[in-house]
């Protein structure tokens, strides 16, 4: 992913991103709101689900040095509805992440990129029946995003970031009839995507 590059390009274009600022450093704590999206297709059968909900997250950091951070996150990406397969279908992701931050401090904002895995924990449940199947995975984890600091303290975030999805990973398959085939959707797909685009605020010690 070239784009991930981008904080250190950019900071060799910029002298001032490599002035050094011991406040920047130390362990934070954040939260954030946004707007979550899954989107998945069936290999065999070219069905989508594509939907999306309220979703949160909350954030524990440290930044090592002015130019990396580094966050372990758990994110609730809400209960999207579509209809899958004739069905309404509710999914319900949640995960827990570790990841590494590129920084690019440019006065009071940062630019960054996240490259980091996310430990999926999925329900999936047709609206108004008693049918169901949960996943779990690990999975590659990407983000961008840019934060505002107005003190030392507090920053200001908003960020998209993007798991990409692989179902094949099952270890809790007791869908299987709802689907004629056990590996519904068996590749790992562009198009399988987990993502949230968030607004939030992180508080430094």
């Amino acid at each position: 992913m070239r784009w991930l590059l981008l904080p250190v390009v950019l900071c060799t274009a910029s002298p001032t991103a490599f002035a050094m600022d011991p406040s920047l450093r130390g362990f934070y704590i954040g939260g954030a709101v946004g707007d979550a999206a899954v989107e998945f297709e069936d290999d065999h059968t070219g069905e989508t689900f594509d939907a999306d909900d309220s979703g949160y997250k909350v954030i524990v950091g440290y930044r090592i040095i002015d130019w990396v951070a580094v966050e372990l996150n758990y994110s609730d990406y809400g209960n999207p509805v579509d209809e899958f397969f004739g069905v309404d279908l509710e999914s319900s992701y949640d995960a827990k992440s570790a990841s590494a931050l590129g920084m690019l401090p440019l006065g009071k904002f940062d630019l960054f990129g996240r490259l980091g895995f996310a430990r999926l924990d999925a329900d999936f449940r047709v609206v108004g029946a008693r049918v169901g199947r949960s996943d779990e995975s690990t999975e590659p984890l990407f983000g961008l995003g840019a934060q505002f600091r107005p003190s030392p303290n507090l920053a200001i975030r908003v960020e998209w970031e993007a798991v990409l999805l692989d179902a094949s990973n099952d270890e809790d398959d007791d869908w299987d009839d709802f689907w004629d085939d056990d590996d519904w959707d068996d590749d790992r797909d562009d198009g399988d995507w987990l993502s949230m685009l968030s607004l939030g605020v992180n508080y430094k010690f």
